[in-house]
């Protein structure tokens, strides 16, 4: 009896170490994001000041942030604030990892670009690492964008160039055929649309995310990609606008 006591603690005790020393691990993917440095910095300040509460102001964990500039990699060996780094008015990746092993909070990854926005936070306290997890998706979900990132662009981009090839041929056709060159609205707006798609730099007008130095104070430049949209947007309902407009004309 008394051995069956003994074995039922040890076995209790030896669960109860495993699974304080086991890692808890959280990840969430993010939406499309546009903000500000300073709107960064104040995630990342809150995000140390969480960390530091959680594993004690004498942590010396590693700390690092990477930015992407022109197609290129920078990596900072230390917590830089977005604001106080030289970069042009807008970046297009950013990346904060933390380090620390054997921590309430051991692991914090914030990696944002245009294919990938994602948080990872892991450690030894499933409640820190659910509550810093869900912070940092809550602050960081405020900035999301409805459009943009690489699959939004291949599959927007795709869906419009066949609806504009195939417009341009079916009312080239239509003009051709019938002699109503009242009609050649459509054709017109048709290879305009298709040119938009071509030529206009939607990389950077909708990417999966883009960091600010600062807003820009004009509404046109701040509002680019939105006026971008609206463009292609109009230029597709001017197809059946100009076919109703040749047909009326035609039929007076």
């Amino acid at each position: 009896m008394r051995f069956a006591v003994l074995f039922c603690g040890c076995v209790s005790l030896t669960t109860t170490s495993m699974l304080n020393g086991a890692q808890v691990s959280e990840t969430r993917d993010l939406p499309p994001l546009k903000l500000a440095a300073s709107e960064l910095d104040a995630i990342l300040s809150k995000t140390h000041s969480l960390i530091d509460a959680a594993n004690g102001p004498e942590d010396s964990g590693r700390e690092s942030v990477r930015v992407s500039i022109d197609g290129q990699d920078i990596e900072i060996p230390h917590l830089s604030l977005a604001s106080s780094l030289a970069f042009p008015n807008e970046v297009f990746g950013f990346s904060y990892v933390y380090n620390q092993a054997d921590k309430p909070i051991s692991s914090v990854t914030i990696d944002l670009g245009d294919s990938l926005r994602r948080v990872s936070v892991s450690g030894q306290s499933a409640d820190k690492v659910e509550g810093l997890s869900n912070l940092l998706e809550k602050d960081l979900r405020r900035y999301a964008t409805p459009s943009g990132g690489v699959k939004f662009r291949r599959v927007a981009g795709v869906c419009f160039s066949m609806l504009f090839l195939t417009s341009l041929m079916i009312s080239g056709a239509y003009c051709w055929k019938t002699r109503n060159y009242r009609a050649l609205g459509m054709p017109t707006c048709s290879a305009l649309g298709f040119l938009l798609l071509l030529l206009v730099p939607w990389n950077r007008l909708l990417p999966g995310f883009v960091l600010y130095q600062r807003y820009s104070p004009f509404f046109l430049v701040r509002h680019a990609s939105q006026v971008s949209v609206l463009a292609l947007v109009a230029v597709l309902a001017g197809i059946p606008l100009s076919y109703f407009l040749a047909r009326r004309r035609r039929d007076a």
